[in-house]
């Protein structure tokens, strides 16, 4: 009676424990990134009872009772909620974000990180977050360190991104319906280009062309710059009509020798040749005179051509001088001369306009004659502007990302991800924490989304796994076993009390 009393006990203690396991998965029902525990009973060691030799074995055994064998953690995964700010980061998969402190490093599966005045990016608990850190260069080290930015302006700070100049103008029209306005005895081609004047205002009249388009660009300095596109209808040779272009700025702003002249302002001028469909066949291109007359077309020479664009030099006063190329959806395969010496050649060359260019390559979107009326298509450069830091985005491959008020994205430094061989071994340090221990195996770094290693989910966190409805129902099971072994007890006392009665 006496062990089973034992018995008892030890049923009610385990049970306790278990309620316990129970009460701190519910406590945590709302903790981020917590993984609930189960508790796994055993049985206690078994005394021999001395077995009759009619027994089938000669082994009897007599169970001592139950014991809490181990707290398990189910790291399966928990839902996800959406974050309140863009540091906020949820692991999809395998793997803990690694925090540091001191000197020591501690995984985590709560990912509610936020930057500090010092620019960590740290936990709750303070601890900084490991990653690794990218260079100016775009090149990323080889292993984590704590992740900590320098938001200021000053140089090495990336509170500040400098412009940078444009290397390439993207203009992508509809010229259908232009008409010929600008027309010049013996001149049928550059009829506009020879009617330019930088020393007046305006340096072109306005019925010298068909169409203009503005377009920007940014200077060597990285400011925004304006210029003008130029369009007018000139000749058909060989059922192939003939469209002549000029761009130009601001006489003005004019930085290079033709500042002052009648040249000033002119950038490039060319043709651009269409067959009877719309469609473009051919293009050539001209820098302008370095001084002097405009009117001058034996002055105007082939333009350079660099990655299939004929370039045009920008010379902009107090920035400098850069080479654009001009993209008008053509790529070119050679020189944007199209046999011609210079742009006088045209009018007793006008065949070499009118034959389409072998080799030429149209791209997905190019300027064409379709239509009635003229009209842009798109507008682009890859130059920008100077800007400074307006928000930190992290991906789903843990780019951590500075986002600036130019609208460029700048990679700062990469979260990096952690996996165990077994992860059961790792101990709970609290705080959302875990530690690696012998049991667990040292921690292996990667990279979110290769190598069997989760995807980060973007603006979001990782709620508390724990299932409600398993749990109430290990409760009511837990209460019920206590119960049961408080019965025990109780009446194995009362049974210990009628022998002691019987006594006397």
């Amino acid at each position: 009676m006496m062990s089973s009393m034992f018995i008892g006990a030890t049923g009610m203690k385990a049970f306790g424990e278990g309620m316990g396991v129970v009460g701190n998965n519910l406590s945590n029902v709302n903790t981020i990134g917590f993984k609930q525990s189960m508790a796994l009973y055993q049985d206690l060691v078994s005394s021999f009872v001395t077995a009759d030799s009619n027994n089938i074995t000669n082994i009897s055994q007599k169970g001592m009772g139950s014991a809490i064998s181990m707290d398990r953690t189910l790291f399966t995964q928990g839902a996800f909620q959406p974050g309140s700010a863009n540091t906020d980061v949820a692991i999809q998969g395998k793997g803990f974000f690694g925090v540091s402190k001191d000197g020591k490093t501690e995984y985590t599966r709560a990912g509610n990180f936020r930057f500090t005045m010092e620019g960590e990016l740290v936990d709750p608990s303070g601890w900084t977050v490991l990653g690794r850190t990218i260079d100016k260069n775009g090149n990323e080290a080889g292993s984590a360190s704590p992740i900590t930015l320098d938001f200021s302006n000053s140089t090495g700070g990336i509170g500040y991104t400098p412009g940078q100049a444009s290397s390439w103008v993207q203009s992508v029209s509809q010229l259908g319906g232009l008409q010929d306005k600008a027309q010049q005895a013996g001149n049928p081609f550059f009829a506009m280009a020879a009617s330019w004047n930088g020393t007046s205002n305006p340096p072109l009249g306005v019925g010298q062309f068909s169409y203009s388009e503005p377009i920007e660009f940014y200077d060597a300095a990285g400011n925004r710059q304006k210029a003008t596109i130029y369009y007018d209808r000139a000749d058909t040779v060989d059922g192939m009509n003939i469209v002549e272009y000029m761009i130009a700025m601001d006489p003005a702003l004019d930085g290079s020798s033709r500042a002052g002249t009648e040249s000033a302002g002119l950038l490039m001028a060319g043709t651009i040749t269409f067959d009877s469909g719309g469609t473009m066949q051919g293009l050539s291109a001209f820098t302008p005179p370095a001084g002097g007359s405009p009117a001058d077309l034996a002055a105007w020479l082939p333009a350079g051509v660099k990655n299939g664009m004929p370039e045009f030099s920008a010379n902009v006063k107090d920035a400098g001088e850069q080479r654009v190329g001009l993209d008008f959806g053509l790529r070119l395969p050679g020189n944007a001369s199209q046999g011609l010496a210079s742009a006088a050649d045209a009018a007793t060359n006008a065949s070499k306009l009118a034959t389409p260019i072998n080799g030429a390559t149209r791209q997905q979107m190019v300027t064409t004659a379709w239509g009635n009326s003229p009209a842009s298509r798109s507008q682009n450069t890859d130059g920008f502007g100077e800007g400074y830091l307006r928000d930190v985005t992290i991906g789903e491959d843990g780019m951590v990302k500075g986002v600036y008020s130019n609208n460029q994205t700048l990679e700062l430094a990469r979260l990096v991800l952690y996996r165990f061989t077994s992860q059961d071994g790792l101990r709970k340090e609290g705080g959302n924490h875990f530690a690696a221990t012998e049991d667990s195996g040292e921690a292996q770094e990667g990279i979110p989304g290769k190598e069997n290693y989760g995807t980060l989910a973007q603006r979001s966190i990782e709620q508390s796994n724990v299932d409600y409805a398993r749990e109430f129902t290990q409760m009511i099971i837990t209460q019920r076993g206590f119960q049961m072994n408080s019965k025990i007890v109780t009446t194995s006392d009362q049974m210990i009390q009628k022998a002691l009665e019987l006594k006397r």
